[in-house]
């Protein structure tokens, strides 16, 4: 059986459980105890785990439940996954929380690689969001984790642009993307995507600087405005900024590695 179909084995008979009363794991999530984490984590190469009450709830808990609906159909590749920990009765999965460290200051959520025993800890000081899950992943994996105002070829352009150190060779890739744009239809959905990289581009490309200190820079001043008052749409609008930029961190290897949208 298939990573994603076990998923959806696992999500289905846990459907059946909630709609009896007797579970309470989400859709698009794996409910993990003592006896089976180790098998499951195993058959993927990411497991996002996130540790909390035996029934969780609130926006924490949507927020990481909305994101693994998402994605549960995207890549084999992730797993999300809850524990339930009970500080009462027979202490249900006490011993995973003891294993991992966990504080009982839920949820504390964690990333899981088969290839290491050292999960990779989620900011506790970081908001538990989507945007933030996303953010996370995209930091610590080679899985595709596409952000609103994101386009998957066009970060790998960004990406190849950041990498060249060759100020020819960064025209020729605003060039192209250029004349991709001219070819994009009107009502193609990425088309309003490509002024935002071409923008930040020409601005690395003629700053005297180097082009991650011209990306902070702009995410910096961008942040700032975001910090003002602004209308919903020019909020909106400089969030997705905010995204595209970061598309031109080189991360992970993305390069080198076949990624898997989501």
């Amino acid at each position: 059986m298939s990573p994603s179909s076990f998923v959806l084995v696992a999500t289905v008979v846990a459907g059946v459980l909630i709609d009896g009363g007797y579970a309470w794991t989400a859709r698009g999530c794996v409910d993990l105890d003592s006896s089976t984490f180790d098998k499951v984590t195993g058959k993927f190469r990411y497991s996002l785990v996130k540790f909390d009450t035996a029934f969780p709830y609130g926006d924490k808990h949507e927020a990481f439940t909305n994101l693994a609906l998402e994605t549960v159909d995207a890549t084999d590749d992730l797993l999300f996954a809850l524990v339930g920990i009970k500080d009462y009765g027979e202490k249900d999965n006490d011993d995973l929380g003891k294993r991992f460290n966990i504080a009982k200051e839920y949820p504390v959520i964690k990333l899981f690689r088969n290839d290491r025993t050292d999960p990779i800890d989620f900011p506790p000081d970081e908001p538990v969001t989507s945007e933030n899950l996303r953010l996370f992943l995209k930091r610590n994996t080679d899985v595709y984790i596409g952000l609103p105002g994101c386009v998957p070829k066009l970060d790998e352009m960004a990406q190849r642009f950041m990498a060249s150190e060759d100020q020819s060779a960064q025209r020729l890739l605003i060039q192209q993307l250029e004349q991709e744009e001219r070819e994009t239809e009107a009502l193609d959905a990425t088309k309003k995507s490509y002024p935002m990289y071409i923008s930040l581009m020409r601005k690395i490309v003629s700053a005297n600087q180097p082009p991650r200190d011209v990306v902070s820079e702009e995410r910096k001043r961008v942040e700032k405005l975001l910090a003002g008052k602004l209308s919903d749409a020019k909020r909106a609008e400089l969030k997705l900024r905010t995204n595209v930029m970061r598309s031109f961190e080189v991360l992970n290897g993305a390069l080198n590695t076949e990624r898997t949208e989501l």
